[in-house]
């Protein structure tokens, strides 16, 4: 059951108090934690009340916990429950058009589902592929993204399949195959492939040059669902295009993401997939703002609902994008517990780690753990985050739990 708004503000609201009249009683943990810390805070908290803290206001970088906001933006702005949609339409009966609105979860499986679907819906055959991505207008790649090969720096777009990373697995004869059933070895593989060392590989496809010319996005999609299609014996041209879906096409199916924006975000919570992260965060400017998203709209969708659902002010919270790529992204440890508390009816979407719901964030010389400590069935919030060389953090959370036990057994 979803707690109210009225009741979660008042229950954040006193915890603010509690930060500026409980901190003497805190003194004695601080004394231990704290000489694990170089620069960084906490915050442990018992059944609404505040029971340790240190640098309870001080901005620090989140990393992947930023997630927890992007989360708890999306399912309050969207709904639990939505579904994200894709359109393919038909031009002249023979360019089959396709406009994304952002669904991260456009994975091979889903494509050869709606490819079945296509056939029952009576298409034999396409000459070529338009793609229409034309929702998401970015000013440039993710803050903080590197273009790595690494899956977790894939670019975002409205359009777009197996999370922009395509897997394959290179055999020491030089030879491509794909380590999955569900996805064709495709021609994009093949170049990527030659470009890499024998083994087990998943890669984003925008971090490589064949031939002088980059390897995007657009062929990634048009191929896998030109394969895909032949898979179910409709015939496909070779060519695709990018462009806009046009007034005279015809609608011939509308697709609806197969999984709810609870279930994606309990995906991307569980896996820390930026690349999801940053999908629901752009989707969430969106429908707050309009199309087409834009970095800016994601920002300033998250910062307008913190203000107003949390409480919070700028200096408290800055996020640049959703993912936590990005080391522009700050929030303070007090900050994070009012996240927390609001995100409560959805905690069920986070991990659990030794009876501890949990999520982790982790970059060079960032590392964080925010989530709930539980006694009698309470979900207690609680914060971790470092910005230091040392990776303390376990032994932090170690010290934090045998507190928070301690404390309970005294009440």
């Amino acid at each position: 059951m979803r707690c109210s708004r009225p009741m979660v503000q008042s229950v954040v609201l006193a915890l603010w108090a509690f930060f500026y009249a409980a901190v003497s009683t805190a003194a004695a943990v601080e004394s231990t934690l704290e000489d694990f810390i170089e620069h960084g805070g906490y915050v442990i908290t018992q059944n609404g009340r505040l029971i340790a803290q240190f640098g309870a206001d001080t901005p620090l970088i989140p990393a992947s916990t930023i997630k927890i906001v992007t989360a708890l933006t999306t399912l309050e702005l969207l709904g639990p429950s939505h579904r994200i949609s894709t359109e393919f339409y038909l031009r002249d009966n023979k360019i089959l058009c396709i406009k994304g609105y952002g669904d991260p979860y456009l994975i091979s499986e889903r494509l050869l589902e709606i490819a079945s679907e296509l056939k029952k819906r009576g298409l034999t055959e396409v000459e070529s592929i338009l793609l229409d991505d034309s929702f998401f207008r970015l000013e440039g790649p993710t803050d903080g993204a590197q273009n790595s090969a690494n899956p977790y720096d894939a670019e975002n777009s409205a359009l777009s399949v197996n999370f922009n990373s395509v897997p394959l697995i290179k055999y020491d004869t030089g030879l491509i195959g794909s380590p999955e059933p569900q996805t064709p070895v495709l021609d994009i593989a093949r170049d990527i492939g030659s470009l890499v060392e024998p083994g087990l590989h998943r890669l984003n496809i925008s971090a490589f040059t064949v031939r002088n010319s980059n390897i995007n996005r657009y062929r990634y999609v048009a191929e896998l669902i030109a394969e895909q299609l032949r898979r179910q014996g409709i015939d496909v041209g070779s060519t695709y295009n990018r462009g806009l879906v046009e007034a005279g096409d015809t609608l011939i199916y509308t697709y609806l993401s197969k999984m709810t924006v609870a279930e994606m975000i309990r995906g991307c919570l569980k896996y820390s997939n930026n690349f999801i992260a940053n999908q629901l965060f752009l989707y969430c400017g969106v429908k707050r703002f309009g199309p087409p998203a834009t970095w800016g709209k994601g920002q300033r969708a998250v910062a307008e609902f913190l203000i107003t659902a949390a409480g919070l002010k700028n200096r408290d919270v800055t996020v640049v994008e959703g993912s936590g790529l990005s080391r522009k992204n700050l929030i303070t440890p007090a900050a994070m517990i009012a996240v927390l508390e609001l995100f409560k009816p959805y905690s069920s979407l986070l991990s659990e780690t030794q009876n501890t719901l949990l999520k982790s964030g982790t970059m060079t010389g960032v590392y964080g753990y925010a989530g709930y400590f539980e006694s009698a069935g309470r979900l207690d919030p609680f914060v971790i985050l470092l910005n230091q060389k040392s990776n303390n953090r376990k032994r932090l959370l170690k010290l934090a739990s045998t507190h928070y036990r301690q404390q309970a057994e005294q009440n």
